[in-house]
């Protein structure tokens, strides 16, 4: 992982293997924001899961894949900060998937660009 940060937008560099929500929850973390707003991703993920706010469940996709979209944000909650990521995939075959990104590893290097947002309160589910 690396970060960028021009005081209005910071870019945030996920390297090979790494999990993509895990790393963006950690960027947030280590830069002491009490919230961000991810404005876009672009890169290749695999072994991605998603999950779907309709009760739909968990689904598993092996990649490689394309990320299309990324957007969402990350909150401080009861002290820890949670990532909440809506992604776009395509895989070869140019089939389109989308859901809440629970997990995916970096296929190469993705890059995500952040919005830090000053919350003054701790966000509760």
């Amino acid at each position: 992982m690396d970060i960028e940060s021009d005081g209005s937008r910071i870019f945030v560099r996920v390297d090979q293997g790494e999990d993509l929500v895990a790393t963006v929850r950690l960027a947030v973390e280590r830069l002491d924001l009490s919230a961000a707003v991810v404005t876009s991703g672009v890169g290749m993920v695999r072994a991605a899961e998603l999950g779907s706010a309709a009760g739909g469940g968990k689904r598993s996709f092996a990649g490689p894949l394309d990320l299309s979209s990324l957007s969402g944000s990350v909150l401080r909650r009861h002290g820890t900060q949670v990532a909440r990521l809506q992604a776009v995939l395509n895989d070869a075959r140019n089939r389109t998937v989308g859901g809440r990104l629970l997990s995916a590893r970096s296929q190469g290097v993705v890059g995500v660009l952040l919005a830090p947002v000053d919350l003054c309160m701790d966000v509760s589910p």
